[in-house]
C-alpha cells in the first residue's frame, strides 16, 4: 500500500539555483531502472566520455551500481559550466531518480509520508524559493516513477527497552517536536529540554503502562524536563575529558561533510586524515590544516565563547531543527535500529557540533548567514552518512550522554 504524501505543518521553501552542490562529493546510488536508462544513453559513443567509466559496480553476489566520480569527487556528468550532462542532452527524467528528487525527501510513517527538504542544498537551508506545498504535484509524480513508493513502516523503538504501538509512538514524536518548536525559549534551551526528557523517559518502565497512563507519564516528564534543564545553564562547565575527546572524534567526521571540504581519493589524503585523527584525539595545540577554506586555529581557540549570533545567522539552524522534529526523519530513515531517544540524542549532538564548525570555519571573524548555511549542510549530510549511524557512533553517543555530558556540551558551545 502506497502512503498519501503530505507536506509538513511548517513552511518550507525551495527552488533550484543551479549551484551544483548536489553533484559534488556525493555518492549517487542507482536502482535497476537508473542503470538501464544510463546504459541506453550509450555514453561510450560520446567523444567526451569515450574510454571513461560512467558506472561503478559495488558488491559481488548482488551487484549494485553508482555513478562514477572524477578525481576531485565531482559526478562524472558534472560539467565545467556547472550543469548535468545527462540533463543537457536527455532531459530531467533521464537522470537517476535520486538526482531528480534532490533535495526533496519523502519520510514514510504508518499512515502518511511527509515530504521535506534535504538542507544540504543551500537554497533549501536558506528557505529561498516557492513553498513546498506548491510543488506537491511534482513530488507525487516523481514518487509514481519510483520503483519503491512509500509504504507503511514499523514503529521505531521508543527506548532501547520498549517498543510502543504507533499511537503512543506518535505521542513521543509530537512531544519532542513541541519541545524543539517552543518559541518561548532559545534553540539551545529547546535542545537541552529534549535531551532531559529522553533521559527521564529512558529511566521509566513503559511495558505495563496503558494508553492513558502513558499519556499522563509523558505530560509529567515534559514538565520535569523543562524544570530540570535549568541547572545546566546556571553553571556552564566544560565537558569532561572523555566526552570532549569523543566530541572531537565526531567533529572530524563532520568536517569531511562540510560543503567546502574536497575529498581527495589518494593514499596521501588517507595519511593526512590519520594524522588529523591523532591530533583531534589529543585536542591540544594547532588544528591540522584540513583544507585551505578553514583558517589556521588552535583547539584552545575553538573553546572560546562565540558570542551572540544575529537572528538571521541563527535562522537556518533553527529551521533545520524544527523541520527535523516535524518530519521525524532523524528517527525513521537511516538509524532504523536505534530508539527514538537515541536518535534524538544524535540529532541534538548536531547543535554543539554546528557551533564548533562555525568557530572552525570563521577563525575569529563574525559568522555570516552563508557560514551557517554551510554548517547546516554538513549536519544534514551527517543524517545519511553511514559512519554516523553505525555501532561505533551509537556507542560514542551513549558515552557522551552519561552524567549529562551531552547537555553540558550543548550548553558549553552555545556560549
Amino acid at each position: 500500500m502506497s502512503l498519501p504524501i503530505r507536506t509538513l505543518p511548517i513552511l518550507e521553501q525551495w527552488d533550484c539555483c543551479g549551484c551544483g552542490i548536489c553533484c559534488r562529493a556525493t555518492i549517487i546510488r542507482l536502482n535497476d531502472q537508473d542503470v538501464e536508462r544510463i546504459r541506453s544513453q550509450r555514453w561510450e559513443e560520446d567523444p567526451d566520455y569515450r574510454g571513461m567509466k560512467v558506472l561503478v559496480r559495488q558488491g559481488l553476489f548482488r551487484p549494485r551500481y553508482r555513478l562514477a566520480q572524477r578525481r576531485d569527487g565531482n559526478c562524472i556528468f558534472y560539467t565545467a559550466e556547472r550543469r548535468c550532462r545527462i540533463h543537457e542532452l536527455h532531459g530531467l527524467e533521464a537522470k537517476p531518480l535520486i538526482c531528480q528528487q534532490f533535495p526533496l525527501q519523502v519520510v514514510p510513517l504508518d499512515k502518511v509520508a511527509h515530504v521535506t527538504l534535504r538542507r544540504n542544498c543551500p537554497t533549501a537551508a536558506a528557505d529561498r524559493g516557492r513553498p513546498l506545498a506548491e510543488q506537491l504535484g511534482d513530488v507525487r509524480a516523481m514518487v509514481r516513477r519510483s520503483d519503491k513508493p512509500p509504504a507503511p513502516i514499523r514503529a521505531p523503538m521508543v527506548t532501547r527497552r520498549s517498543r510502543r504501538p504507533w499511537p503512543d509512538t506518535h505521542r513521543v514524536f509530537e512531544l519532542l517536536e513541541r519541545l524543539l518548536r517552543d518559541d518561548r525559549y532559545p534553540l539551545v534551551r529547546r535542545v537541552v529540554h529534549g535531551l532531559t526528557f529522553c533521559r527521564l523517559l529512558d529511566l521509566c518502565r513503559l511495558r505495563r503502562l496503558s494508553g492513558e497512563r502513558f499519556r499522563s507519564l509523558l505530560s509529567m516528564l515534559e514538565t520535569s524536563a523543562v524544570g530540570e534543564s535549568a541547572g545546566f545553564f546556571q553553571a556552564r562547565r566544560p565537558p569532561g575529558r572523555l566526552a570532549a575527546m569523543l566530541f572531537r572524534q565526531t567533529a572530524l567526521e563532520y568536517v569531511r561533510l562540510h560543503p567546502k571540504f574536497i575529498v581527495e581519493r589518494s593514499w596521501g589524503e588517507r595519511l593526512r586524515l590519520i594524522r588529523a585523527a591523532a591530533a583531534f584525539g589529543r585536542g591540544r595545540g594547532r588544528v591540522p590544516p584540513l583544507h585551505p577554506h578553514f583558517p589556521e586555529t588552535t583547539f584552545e581557540a575553538l573553546q572560546k565563547p562565540l558570542g551572540h549570533l544575529a537572528e538571521e545567522v541563527q535562522r537556518p539552524l533553527l529551521a533545520y531543527f524544527e523541520a527535523m522534529g516535524a518530519s521525524k526523519r532523524y528517527a525513521v530513515m537511516l538509524r532504523r535500529r536505534w530508539s527514538i531517544t537515541e536518535s534524538f540524542r544524535s540529532l541534538a549532538l548536531g547543535y554543539p557540533m554546528s557551533l564548533w564548525l562555525l568557530r572552525l570555519s570563521c577563525g575569529g571573524r563574525p559568522p555570516t548567514v552563508d557560514d551557517m548555511i554551510d554548517v547546516v549542510g554538513a549536519l544534514d549530510r551527517g543524517e545519511t552518512y553511514a559512519p554516523l549511524a553505525g555501532r561505533r557512533h551509537r556507542r560514542r553517543v551513549s558515552w557522551m550522554v552519561r552524567g549529562g555530558e551531552l547537555a553540558r556540551l550543548t550548553v558549553w558551545y552555545a556560549r
